[in-house]
């Protein structure tokens, strides 16, 4: 994969490049955005990038004084200009310091940006020696079919019902294919303080799974497992991995000990984390082959043995674990959304009370963290950005303290946002403040940004960048909120009927209006009204 750094100095340029560009999809990662050319070289320094995207009006050191100087200390690394600006001027200097592209920014849309990008990789790997891009194409092989399967025991996890349509690749089990008894060893890992990895994104802990995938391979060879044993390896998740080992004869329990001990040692050499082991029974099987069901049940016992874990650091703690039942699921579940819909702060905390309060049994975090992604599903409430990001870490929750601080944190954020978005800040421009008053005072109108503007003295296409930047959420989205709340308020203390209400927002599609209101409410209208009766 070709690595990619950009650098501009606006925080909003920063995270839109960051967060709304599939970099992977073009073959990129993103090694990260730095706010000036200063940090740009620090980073460069530490880990070189093959492509470097860089703003041009920068305090201190330019873009193009930049590029200058990359182009000299590292001449290998293709450079791609993005400004705000079209002048001729800018574009006249930037062929002359030898750049592959020049973009202007905010006229780019992602998939124009990392197509432009996608040109500049062809260029480069055409280039690099032929021993290098075989590594390159062995490597993304070896990624391809490390992915492959994390998605296959994730889905032999989620969807017990379709065991009989998943079949076990045979290489995968090339070790264990003709052992008459299996046994699983599953080993975790966790980020613990002084490791630094509390920030660690899911691609780099994938990475690191697979890393150890292949240390541990190369470590439990043939002659280490013993004659007539095989091993096979499989992920789970991101941070555990079951090591199926099969034989002909069953394996005494002081060798599977020393192989754990010697799986917890590899974690050890490639991060200072903790590593966690359960070392599961030994099953015969005869003359039958591992089926998809004994996989599955030894990945389900392998992550039971390891989740007492999440609430003990004990070496091995004795918990007893409880499981949630459907009912008390939808209970609790139905109590979050409700608050959340209604954006009502008391509620929503006091639901949320039941996630972080530690009962007697404690709840199998399986279920914990389950439960919390269901609850808050971004097409079932409306969440803010800095929450929906979030979600992706909910996975990487791995002990109780981390997992409340999560909740507390992500509370906050929530009730905070509610609290800013029912009235601009006064920090906001006073253009943009204006704009938004006047949607809310004339919201059954036909609003028009471009109309809108022209009062406040703006281009629309700048209005538009800045009501973005500042509100953080574009014109469209606001004027939708604002109606759907007022929509809402209507519904609940009034007796219109919902094409009344439809038109006295300003849609007079009444088919839109059910579709708008849902996406911003979880319910139809007929359902909210009626839960409000």
């Amino acid at each position: 994969m070709l690595k990619i750094l950009m650098v501009d100095d606006e925080k909003w340029v920063r995270e839109r490049f960051a967060q709304r560009i599939p970099w992977s999809d073009g073959g990129f990662v993103f090694m990260g955005a730095a706010s000036s050319a200063k940090e740009a070289i620090s980073m460069i320094e530490r880990e070189v990038p093959h492509l470097l995207l860089t703003d041009i009006t920068m305090p201190n050191m330019n873009g193009l004084e930049l590029a200058a100087y990359v182009r000299k200390r590292w001449p290998r690394i293709r450079i791609v200009i993005l400004t705000a600006y079209g002048e001729f001027e800018y574009a006249r200097q930037a062929i002359e310091l030898g750049v592959d592209n020049y973009l202007i920014k905010l006229a780019q849309t992602p998939e124009q940006i990392l197509e432009a990008c996608r040109k500049v990789a062809e260029d480069l790997v055409q280039e690099m020696d032929i021993d290098l891009k075989l590594a390159m194409q062995l490597k993304l092989e070896r990624e391809k079919k490390w992915a492959k399967k994390r998605q296959w025991t994730d889905r032999l996890l989620e969807d017990e019902g379709s065991m009989q349509e998943l079949l076990v690749p045979s290489e995968w089990l090339a070790g264990v294919e003709s052992a008459s008894y299996v046994t699983g060893i599953t080993l975790g890992w966790r980020a613990t303080e002084s490791s630094g990895q509390g920030d660690t994104s899911l691609e780099e802990l994938e990475q690191r799974q697979s890393q150890l995938a292949d240390l541990l391979e190369a470590k439990l060879d043939g002659q280490m497992l013993g004659e007539g044993n095989g091993l096979a390896i499989l992920p789970v998740q991101h941070s555990q991995l079951l090591l199926l080992i099969g034989s002909k004869r069953e394996v005494p329990a002081f060798h599977l000990n020393q192989l754990a001990r010697m799986a917890q040692e590899a974690v050890s050499s490639i991060i200072s984390t903790k590593s966690l082991v359960h070392i599961g029974s030994v099953e015969e099987l005869g003359k039958s082959r591992v089926t998809v069901k004994q996989l599955a049940d030894l990945i389900r016992k392998g992550r039971d043995g390891l989740a007492a874990y999440f609430y003990s650091d004990q070496s091995k703690p004795s918990i007893v674990l409880r499981r949630l039942d459907a009912e008390q699921t939808r209970e609790w579940t139905a109590a979050v959304v409700k608050a959340l819909q209604r954006e009502n702060g008391e509620a929503f905390r006091e639901a949320v009370t039941v996630m972080i309060t530690r009962g007697v049994p404690l709840i199998h975090p399986g279920d914990l963290l389950r439960l919390t992604k269901q609850m808050l599903q971004p097409e079932l409430v409306r969440l803010p950005d800095e929450v929906v990001a979030r979600l992706s870490r909910i996975d990487r929750l791995t002990t109780w303290d981390t997992y409340c601080d999560w909740w507390l944190e992500t509370i906050d954020a929530i009730c905070e946002w509610w609290t800013q978005k029912a009235q601009p800040p006064v920090t906001v421009r006073k253009e943009i403040q204006w704009m938004c008053r006047y949607i809310r005072e004339h919201f059954q109108a036909d609003l028009q940004l471009a109309e809108l503007a022209k009062l406040v003295h703006m281009h629309p296409s700048y209005a538009g960048q800045m009501f973005k930047q500042e509100i953080g959420e574009n014109f469209l989205e606001y004027v939708n909120r604002v109606r759907m709340e007022k929509a809402s308020e209507m519904l609940e203390r009034t007796t219109m009927k919902i094409y009344e209400v439809s038109g006295a927002v300003g849609i007079s599609d009444y088919r839109y209006f059910c579709k708008l209101f849902k996406s911003h409410t979880g319910v139809t209208p007929t359902q909210y009204k009626s839960k409000m009766g």
